[in-house]
Protein backbone atom coordinates (compact mmCIF):
# COMPACT_ATOMS: atom_id res chain seq x y z
CA UNK A 1 0.00 0.00 0.00
CA UNK A 2 2.80 2.07 0.62
CA UNK A 3 3.58 2.65 -3.42
CA UNK A 4 -0.19 3.86 -3.56
CA UNK A 5 0.79 6.65 -1.35
CA UNK A 6 3.85 7.20 -3.27
CA UNK A 7 2.79 7.22 -6.34
CA UNK A 8 0.04 9.98 -5.70
CA UNK A 9 3.05 11.95 -3.86
CA UNK A 10 4.89 11.92 -7.28
CA UNK A 11 1.55 13.07 -9.07
CA UNK A 12 0.87 15.87 -7.57
CA UNK A 13 4.95 17.03 -7.09
CA UNK A 14 5.66 16.63 -11.05
CA UNK A 15 2.09 18.19 -11.64
CA UNK A 16 -0.28 15.64 -14.00
CA UNK A 17 0.11 16.30 -17.48
CA UNK A 18 -2.20 14.12 -19.48
CA UNK A 19 -5.58 13.52 -18.61
CA UNK A 20 -4.85 9.76 -19.63
CA UNK A 21 -1.76 9.68 -17.06
CA UNK A 22 -4.28 10.92 -14.98
CA UNK A 23 -6.98 8.63 -15.25
CA UNK A 24 -4.35 5.39 -15.31
CA UNK A 25 -2.71 6.61 -12.09
CA UNK A 26 -6.57 7.05 -10.33
CA UNK A 27 -7.46 3.68 -11.52
CA UNK A 28 -4.27 2.12 -10.40
CA UNK A 29 -5.21 3.89 -6.87
CA UNK A 30 -8.79 2.62 -6.47
CA UNK A 31 -8.08 -1.43 -7.82
CA UNK A 32 -5.05 -1.71 -5.38
CA UNK A 33 -7.09 0.18 -2.60
CA UNK A 34 -10.05 -2.20 -3.47
CA UNK A 35 -7.76 -5.78 -3.56
CA UNK A 36 -5.27 -5.21 -1.23
CA UNK A 37 -7.52 -6.12 1.58
CA UNK A 38 -8.55 -9.62 0.27
CA UNK A 39 -5.12 -10.33 -1.08
CA UNK A 40 -3.86 -9.45 2.70
CA UNK A 41 -6.27 -12.11 3.93
CA UNK A 42 -5.73 -14.83 1.84
CA UNK A 43 -1.93 -14.59 2.04
CA UNK A 44 -2.93 -14.55 6.01
CA UNK A 45 -4.93 -17.85 5.17
CA UNK A 46 -2.16 -19.65 3.19
CA UNK A 47 0.50 -19.15 5.95
CA UNK A 48 -1.76 -20.42 8.70
CA UNK A 49 -2.36 -23.17 6.11
CA UNK A 50 0.87 -23.77 5.69
CA UNK A 51 1.46 -24.10 9.62
CA UNK A 52 -0.96 -26.48 10.04
CA UNK A 53 -1.19 -28.66 7.19
CA UNK A 54 -4.95 -30.02 5.36
CA UNK A 55 -6.76 -32.64 7.41
CA UNK A 56 -9.28 -34.53 5.03
CA UNK A 57 -12.70 -34.36 6.52
CA UNK A 58 -16.50 -34.23 5.02
CA UNK A 59 -18.29 -31.05 4.83
CA UNK A 60 -21.50 -29.57 4.94
CA UNK A 61 -22.97 -26.03 4.31
CA UNK A 62 -25.46 -24.88 6.35
CA UNK A 63 -27.57 -21.63 6.78
CA UNK A 64 -28.07 -20.47 10.16
CA UNK A 65 -30.35 -17.57 11.36
CA UNK A 66 -28.54 -15.95 14.14
CA UNK A 67 -29.16 -12.27 15.89
CA UNK A 68 -27.18 -9.63 13.68
CA UNK A 69 -26.56 -7.16 15.72
CA UNK A 70 -27.67 -3.38 16.28
CA UNK A 71 -25.52 -2.20 12.88
CA UNK A 72 -25.77 -4.89 10.96
CA UNK A 73 -29.44 -3.31 9.51
CA UNK A 74 -27.65 -0.25 8.59
CA UNK A 75 -25.01 -2.40 6.78
CA UNK A 76 -27.03 -4.45 4.41
CA UNK A 77 -28.03 -3.93 0.88
CA UNK A 78 -31.68 -3.94 0.11
CA UNK A 79 -33.32 -6.54 -1.61
CA UNK A 80 -34.45 -10.13 -0.92
CA UNK A 81 -31.50 -11.90 -0.53
CA UNK A 82 -29.69 -9.23 1.75
CA UNK A 83 -30.57 -10.43 4.92
CA UNK A 84 -28.54 -9.81 7.52
CA UNK A 85 -29.57 -12.75 10.26
CA UNK A 86 -28.54 -15.62 7.38
CA UNK A 87 -25.19 -16.92 8.39
CA UNK A 88 -23.70 -19.61 6.23
CA UNK A 89 -21.32 -22.50 8.77
CA UNK A 90 -19.96 -25.24 7.66
CA UNK A 91 -20.50 -28.38 9.52
CA UNK A 92 -16.86 -30.22 9.12
CA UNK A 93 -16.09 -33.94 10.50
CA UNK A 94 -12.53 -35.21 10.83
CA UNK A 95 -11.75 -39.10 9.81
CA UNK A 96 -11.11 -39.33 13.56
CA UNK A 97 -14.78 -38.45 14.37
CA UNK A 98 -14.00 -34.99 16.03
CA UNK A 99 -15.86 -32.44 14.48
CA UNK A 100 -15.70 -28.15 14.30
CA UNK A 101 -18.36 -25.88 13.03
CA UNK A 102 -16.97 -23.28 10.92
CA UNK A 103 -18.50 -19.43 10.09
CA UNK A 104 -18.51 -18.92 6.17
CA UNK A 105 -16.08 -15.47 5.19
CA UNK A 106 -17.34 -13.18 3.09
CA UNK A 107 -16.41 -13.47 -0.04
CA UNK A 108 -18.01 -12.57 -2.92
CA UNK A 109 -15.64 -14.76 -5.66
CA UNK A 110 -15.48 -17.87 -2.96
CA UNK A 111 -18.54 -19.74 -2.57
CA UNK A 112 -19.47 -23.76 -1.56
CA UNK A 113 -20.88 -25.73 -4.66
CA UNK A 114 -24.46 -26.02 -4.61
CA UNK A 115 -24.50 -29.66 -3.62
CA UNK A 116 -22.48 -29.18 -0.21
CA UNK A 117 -25.66 -27.48 1.02
CA UNK A 118 -27.97 -31.24 0.42
CA UNK A 119 -25.35 -33.74 1.97
CA UNK A 120 -22.04 -33.70 3.45
CA UNK A 121 -19.09 -33.78 0.80
CA UNK A 122 -15.27 -34.80 1.00
CA UNK A 123 -13.16 -32.06 1.88
CA UNK A 124 -9.71 -30.69 3.04
CA UNK A 125 -9.57 -28.03 5.80
CA UNK A 126 -6.64 -25.91 7.09
CA UNK A 127 -5.36 -23.18 9.10
CA UNK A 128 -6.67 -22.10 12.40
CA UNK A 129 -9.00 -18.81 14.28
CA UNK A 130 -9.98 -16.35 11.72
CA UNK A 131 -7.58 -17.95 9.13
CA UNK A 132 -9.27 -21.23 7.88
CA UNK A 133 -9.44 -22.22 4.54
CA UNK A 134 -12.37 -25.06 3.41
CA UNK A 135 -11.30 -27.00 0.53
CA UNK A 136 -13.89 -28.75 -1.38
CA UNK A 137 -13.14 -31.23 -3.75
CA UNK A 138 -13.44 -30.53 -7.59
CA UNK A 139 -17.29 -30.80 -9.22
CA UNK A 140 -19.22 -29.78 -11.39
CA UNK A 141 -18.79 -29.39 -14.84
CA UNK A 142 -15.43 -27.86 -16.18
CA UNK A 143 -12.10 -29.13 -14.85
CA UNK A 144 -11.85 -30.99 -11.40
CA UNK A 145 -9.88 -28.20 -9.35
CA UNK A 146 -10.42 -27.86 -5.48
CA UNK A 147 -12.62 -25.12 -4.75
CA UNK A 148 -11.17 -22.80 -1.81
CA UNK A 149 -13.57 -21.34 0.75
CA UNK A 150 -12.44 -18.48 3.50
CA UNK A 151 -13.69 -19.55 6.73
CA UNK A 152 -13.76 -18.27 10.66
CA UNK A 153 -13.15 -21.25 13.58
CA UNK A 154 -16.33 -21.21 15.81
CA UNK A 155 -16.51 -23.93 17.97
CA UNK A 156 -15.50 -27.89 18.53
CA UNK A 157 -18.77 -30.32 17.77
CA UNK A 158 -18.85 -33.33 20.02
CA UNK A 159 -17.25 -36.91 18.85
CA UNK A 160 -19.86 -39.09 16.94
CA UNK A 161 -20.94 -41.89 18.61
CA UNK A 162 -19.22 -45.33 17.45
Amino acid sequence: MAWVAGLVVLLISYGIGSDGLAFGAFAVIVVSVCFTPGAVLWWMRYESVRRTGWRAVTVQAVIVREPAGCLAALAAVPGPSADPERKLDYVVRFRDGDGARLRGGASLWHRPPPLAFDRAQPGWVGGTGRSCVVLFAGGGWGPRRPHAVPATFLADLPARPE
